[in-house]
């Protein structure tokens, strides 16, 4: 339900900013009693929420689905508004979204679970594995958490080809490990080209700090900078992400190319390498 005040637009009753974000109305007040959350503009005992609200009980699910605890993304929260402006704060948790990325949280009971992959292949040893790797949980109200759709939806789609969850299961953990390298060499040239650097060639950060850290105190970036870098970062993880991508593609057309020669299947190798 929209507010229908003179003069102002988009703005919600708490219950109202709750169901949008998809939490509970305790847990609005709990952000706002650490701190988490502005406190609400208020009309008489009314309190109205903006579009920034939201925006930030949104980015601190997504930063809880990457493991932050509410103590961690405080301080983060303190650190993007000492000294900025509410345009520069509400900017900064556009870019953070952005930077988080296409995850997306999905709940199911358990049995909805079962039932998206083929019979017998989801067994209790894998969801073990699964919740040891961060990839489920369990709810207290005794459902099932996916901190991203995208496992569910892939894990589903091999599991229906024959691949067995547990092969699956070995690939998350070895790819893991190898884009944790890459998500490394890329934060590097950010903090080499754009941290320390700066568009203007200005060096920020101690000169002594070891390579590949800033060793900033975010209390020492103006507005302007903080947004400036946050606009930075969310473009270079785009980059990165197609990059990735490209390089992914490459190296599967290679490799399908050859596993179609094997076949003897080349009339079919050679139309994967034509792009139309």
């Amino acid at each position: 339900m929209v507010a229908t005040l003179p003069g102002v637009e988009d703005e919600l009753r708490i219950d109202d900013l709750a169901r949008e974000a998809g939490v509970a109305t305790t847990t609005v007040r709990l952000y706002q009693r650490r701190r988490l959350l502005p406190p609400p503009r208020l009309e008489g005992r009314t309190g109205w929420y903006g579009p920034h609200h939201l925006a930030r009980l949104r980015l601190i699910a997504r930063l809880q689905d990457e493991g932050y605890s509410l103590a961690g993304i405080g301080r983060l929260v303190e650190a993007w508004e000492r000294g900025s402006s509410l345009d520069a704060v509400v900017g900064a948790e556009a870019q953070l979204d952005a930077i988080l990325g296409g995850r997306r949280a999905v709940d199911l009971s358990a049995a909805d679970l079962v039932g998206r992959f083929p019979d017998d292949a989801l067994t209790p040893t894998l969801v073990q594995r699964a919740t040891a790797l961060g990839l489920l949980e369990f709810t207290a109200e005794g459902g099932v958490r996916l901190p991203d759709h995208r496992f569910l939806d892939t894990g589903a789609a091999l599991a229906r080809i024959g691949v067995p969850l547990d092969a699956v299961l070995d690939e998350w953990e070895a790819l893991t490990a190898l884009l944790d390298a890459a998500a490394e060499r890329f934060a590097a040239v950010f903090d080499a080209h754009v941290l320390r650097g700066g568009p203007s060639g200005a060096t920020e950060g101690r000169a002594d700090a070891p390579d590949g850290e800033a060793d900033l105190d975010p209390g020492d970036l103006d507005p302007a900078r903080k947004e400036e870098l946050g606009a930075a970062l969310a473009v270079l993880h785009r980059a990165a992400h197609e990059v990735v991508a490209a390089a992914l593609d490459a190296s599967l057309a290679r490799v399908g190319r050859d596993r179609l020669r094997r076949l003897g299947l080349d009339g079919e190798a050679e139309a994967t390498d034509d792009p139309g």
